[in-house]
């Protein structure tokens, strides 16, 4: 209550009869709302790379409203986990993910002489298809899947 007569003097509260005897005390944890904290993410909580392409993100975003230079409405990212060098591809279509992924993997690879080892993507079906299970398998690249569509 007395947070609450504090900012009624203060003029930050308007509108509210503080000359009653009303129990307010309830009150008080909305105005100390502000204090919370919260518990930071565990350091050692997930798997993160090592080395350079020990691990690398992909994500699909589209189809978009607006579209890019040559009338792209969908990019690719791939992102490197060690290093956060970020890559992006425009697409016409959603069609194009696993040309893209493979042409960058013999990019990347050829400029540094480092393999990748994890691919992690979002689970959905467009990287989970045939063409990219054989091509896991058949560079040894270890998948992981968060939730789809996150």
């Amino acid at each position: 209550m007395q947070t609450l007569t504090t900012m009624k003097k203060n003029n930050v509260v308007e509108g509210m009869d503080l000359n009653g005897n009303h129990d307010l005390n309830f009150y008080d944890g909305c105005v100390h709302a502000s204090k919370q904290y919260c518990t930071p993410f565990l350091l050692n909580g997930g798997f993160h790379a090592k080395e350079i392409l020990g691990l690398v993100h992909i994500s699909l975003f589209g189809f978009m409203v607006t579209t890019f230079h040559g009338r792209a409405n969908c990019f690719l990212t791939v992102i490197d986990d060690l290093s956060k060098k970020t890559f992006f591809y425009t697409m016409k279509t959603k069609f194009g993910v696993f040309d893209k992924v493979k042409v960058f993997k013999a990019l990347v690879e050829n400029q540094i002489g480092k393999k990748f080892k994890t691919i992690r993507y979002d689970g959905s079906e467009k990287y989970n298809s045939k063409n990219f299970n054989m091509f896991y398998k058949d560079n040894n690249i270890v998948k992981q899947t968060t939730i789809p569509y996150t």
